[in-house]
């Protein structure tokens, strides 16, 4: 009972905050919000000496279903956005940047990490959770922030081909981002009494898809053409619970199957459009729990640890400025080229959204250990240390490339940074 009271309390707070604190905060600030629900987390969590929180160990495992619900949600939401009519219609170099600069990222950010992991001079870490850290990372690495382009979008009204691009790329990076996410839980699947221990990296696959399509095809069927608002998220809510549950009791992905849900959603359900606005309507809620959850589950690093934290944000920055650059030389001789970029446009790629916290819980439940604890510290730093850059380094971008006017950059006063 006490767990379900706490949760009612912070459900209720989340939606309060969402509705009003944080609109309120973007009007005046140029912030995405993230940093101060990882510390209230911090705050209502274990690691404060002499304080055993109200989100301690126990509570924690009691509200497993919660947080997995809340990432589940977050995969669904970012499912939607696999819709095959748009993704078919895109004419520009977001597919290109994504795919190109999202493997830049991800290649440079395992092999170093895994380089960071193995040597010893962080610790001695088993080498196979070494390399299971490593990938984590660097599929977090890759995840966007569409919020930070949508911030910019409604603060100076920016609007051009760049601004179009860069949406579309993080959109394409987050999804393409939880999709290797998804094939390290394949590749790295501990045995279990739920399935065969025989079963290798394809079966795994095969079962994450199949679950994932499955319960869309099946949702499809139980929802049909409902319009009702409430019922739609009743009916979200009912089989996010089902496909999560179903996820974590075979240590698969949670986000990789609701994405595989919502993606067979966006393209058989007639009334998608509907059910993604159902969704988004409680995305920011579920994100403000998640961030609470991440704070409350970090596990306090010391020494030379936080210094590989800082290594892997700034190797991060350095492969999204440099995979920008390098999409952007592949095709700099022909400049009449549609889906030619800007050599500058990796500073509108810098943004590190609630995804990669998603992934670093998600990981850390099914792995967990001293790796999937840095991995976290890691993964926080880099989204909390993004809110200081990510929103002015795009912001600068866009005026650089003309799609910001001169009025509506001094429009209002930047005091701070955004994720």
């Amino acid at each position: 009972m006490e767990s379900i009271l706490i949760l009612i309390c912070l459900v209720a707070g989340a939606y309060v905050v969402a509705r009003w604190v944080v609109d309120r905060l973007q009007r005046r600030f140029l912030v995405t919000t993230g940093m101060e629900y990882v510390l209230v987390g911090v705050l209502l969590g274990p690691q404060l000496p002499g304080w055993d929180g109200v989100l301690h160990e126990d509570m924690l495992v009691q509200v497993a279903p919660i947080i997995s619900l809340a990432i589940g949600w977050i995969g669904l939401t970012y499912g939607f956005q696999a819709n095959l009519r748009d993704l078919l219609q895109v004419r520009d170099g977001a597919v290109r940047l994504a795919f190109t600069g999202g493997l830049i990222t991800l290649v440079t950010l395992a092999i170093c990490s895994w380089m960071l992991l193995d040597t010893g001079l962080l610790g001695d870490f088993n080498d196979d959770d070494a390399i299971v850290g490593a990938w984590v990372l660097a599929a977090a690495g890759v995840v966007g922030s569409t919020s930070v382009v949508d911030l910019i979008r409604r603060r100076f009204q920016a609007n051009g081909p760049v601004t179009r691009m860069l949406a579309r790329t993080h959109d394409l990076s987050e999804v393409g981002a939880i999709l290797c996410f998804g094939l390290i839980f394949c590749a790295f699947h501990d045995t279990t009494d739920a399935m065969p221990a025989t079963w290798n990296y394809a079966n795994w696959v095969l079962v994450s898809v199949g679950l994932g399509v499955g319960l869309g095809l099946l949702f499809r069927l139980f929802l049909g053409d409902e319009h009702d608002t409430s019922k739609q998220f009743l009916a979200l809510l009912g089989i996010v619970t089902f496909a999560s549950g179903a996820a974590y009791f075979l240590q698969l992905s949670l986000l990789f199957v609701n994405l595989i849900l919502g993606a067979t959603l966006a393209n058989v359900a007639p009334n998608a459009n509907e059910m993604q606005r159902t969704l988004q309507r409680y995305h920011q809620p579920m994100s403000i729990l998640l961030l609470i959850f991440a704070g409350a589950m970090w596990v306090p690093v010391s020494g030379a640890l936080w210094l590989f934290a800082l290594a892997y944000t700034l190797l991060r920055v350095a492969s999204r400025l440099g995979g920008g650059t390098v999409v952007a030389g592949s095709h700099k001789d022909d400049p009449e080229d549609s889906t030619a970029v800007r050599s500058d446009v990796g500073r509108g790629l810098l943004g590190h959204g609630e995804v990669a916290v998603a992934m670093a819980i998600s990981a850390h439940m099914v792995y967990n250990g001293p790796v999937m604890d840095l991995a976290l510290t890691a993964i926080l730093t880099s989204v909390v240390l993004s809110e200081i850059w990510a929103a002015r380094a795009t912001r600068r971008l866009l005026i650089d490339a003309g799609e910001i006017s001169a009025d509506a950059q001094h429009a209002q006063p930047l005091i701070n940074g955004g994720r």
